[in-house]
């Protein structure tokens, strides 16, 4: 679902952040989606849990 590169200057969360944020504002995660745990997410990604917990703060802030 999502891709995160290693090599781009973004940092990771914030590809992440980019990514699901997008997806929300075009309508291709409904608003009653759940997303998955950090847990689950940093594993299918295979991304530390920090990386996936800095984007879900980052959307969290953002409301």
């Amino acid at each position: 679902m999502f891709i995160l590169k290693t090599d781009d200057p973004v940092p990771l969360y914030k590809q992440l952040y980019n990514q699901i944020r997008a997806c929300i504002l075009s309508g291709k995660l409904p608003s009653e989606y759940k997303l998955p745990s950090v847990r689950e997410l940093a594993a299918e990604l295979s991304a530390s849990r920090n990386t996936v917990d800095g984007a879900y703060q980052e959307l969290f802030a953002e409301g």
